[in-house]
């Protein structure tokens, strides 16, 4: 057990080492820290011009402006045209040759010719796919007709607004858990997951590929056993993952502490997660990061140069992506079939059953069998792959296929 801890403290320390750790840590850290002080920032240096707007008063709740010509004066009203317009400012044109200089020129968003009460031009430079300068006058129109048509019935607009219009309350009584409250911390959850295991994966596999390709393997292998190396090695890349995850999580709460009062609360849902969530994550989480680089460790192990670690782990760097496009896709139906079967199978379990447990409804019993089906396969997997990074001391040359490993792991007399 000594060489173990050995083996671990030894891989750990070259992960801490590594200048990608220390900058990747230091960038992120450095991006969170000035985005949540962003509020802060603006109060500090912009708070006086934004309250001297305040007191000033704006006209319009928009800075653009757009222009009209109103061909039918005796029906449709201008002035009301433009208190009800909201989209910005409405400027009233004498002739349609000055507005389309003005949209050629873009001094104007665009401009609107009223040919009747129902009916106007749109007047634009360039008909954009995306394009929607219209929406905002089209409602003013319609509001300005209708307007004048109650008017000339003799009825208040405003009592038919109300009417039409009237303001419905809604009370939300949530029976199961509130899936879009907690959408945006599971999500961030997820990718940080996502995120530290393709990291990780990658660097355990080029690790064992770096030591079979300078002989360093043959001399680890005779001199302690292959599972205080392999599991030496996963744990080392294990700790470090979760402590640079620990050290970001850290620093974005106290960034967000620090910058609290400018934020006003808007964010503490996210840094006031359930203790039962935060559980199933660690421990879903753990054995899924544990499963996947002993995966990539084997992986690293079957291949002699680490310039062919990135075919040799592809296949499951593709597992790896569908299951998390699987587990994003089931957070926007977490009842469905497919996030359901995807949180009992091991490559996908880790992340659907925390999905599952976080944003839907589960129960203990189903999460007690995912959580023993991914033990159960963790370990077997830890075991398997001690046995090929033995077998890996032996093979030199082209990537070794993974079929032919579990041949010649099953016709030996090691298993």
């Amino acid at each position: 057990m000594k060489n173990f801890w050995i083996v671990l403290k030894f891989e750990l320390m070259n992960f801490y080492k590594n200048k990608t750790f220390i900058i990747s840590s230091v960038i992120i850290c450095g991006l969170l820290i000035v985005g949540m002080s962003i509020p802060t920032i603006q109060d500090t240096f912009f708070s006086g011009s934004d309250e001297q707007a305040g007191e000033e008063g704006q006209e319009f709740p928009s800075d653009q402006t757009f222009g009209f010509i109103n061909n039918a004066e005796e029906n449709v009203d201008s002035e009301t045209l433009q208190s009800v317009f909201m989209a910005g400012q409405l400027q009233q044109f004498d002739d349609q040759e000055s507005m389309e200089e003005a949209v050629e020129q873009e001094d104007i968003e665009a401009g609107f010719v009223v040919t009747s009460p129902t009916a106007y031009q749109h007047v634009i430079r360039n008909n954009e796919l995306t394009g929607s300068t219209h929406f905002g006058f089209e409602q003013a129109f319609q509001e300005t007709y209708r307007r004048s048509g109650f008017e000339a019935l003799g009825i208040e607009y405003e009592n038919v607004e109300n009417l039409v219009h009237a303001p419905i309350q809604r009370d939300t009584v949530i029976l199961g858990t509130d899936s879009a409250a907690n959408y945006l911390y599971t999500y961030i959850l997820v990718f940080g997951l996502y995120f530290v295991i393709i990291v990780y994966g990658q660097l355990v596999a080029t690790s064992v590929a770096s030591e079979k390709s300078n002989r360093a393997m043959e001399v680890l292998v005779t001199s302690t056993k292959t599972e205080y190396l392999i599991f030496g090695k996963v744990f080392g890349g294990a700790l470090a993952g979760a402590s640079q995850m620990a050290l970001i999580i850290l620093v974005a709460m106290g960034a967000y502490q620090a910058n609290s009062s400018a934020w006003d609360g808007q964010l503490d849902f996210l840094f006031d997660i359930p203790l039962s969530v935060l559980g199933s994550f660690a421990v879903f989480g753990i054995l899924g990061y544990l499963f996947f680089l002993f995966l990539f460790g084997a992986l690293g192990a079957l291949v002699s140069r680490t310039e062919d670690v990135s075919t040799s782990v592809t296949p499951i760097t593709i597992i790896f992506v569908a299951v998390f496009a699987v587990s994003v896709i089931g957070m926007q139906n977490t009842e469905g079939m497919l996030l359901k079967v995807a949180s009992f199978i091991p490559f996908s379990s880790f992340m659907a059953m925390f999905v599952r447990v976080s944003m839907g409804s589960v129960t203990n019993l189903e999460v007690g069998i995912s959580l023993g089906i991914l033990l159960a396969t963790t370990f077997v997997t830890g075991w398997l792959a001690s046995k090929i990074y033995r077998m890996g001391t032996l093979m030199y040359g082209n990537p070794v296929k993974i079929t032919k490993v579990f041949k010649m792991l099953f016709s030996s007399n090691d298993v």
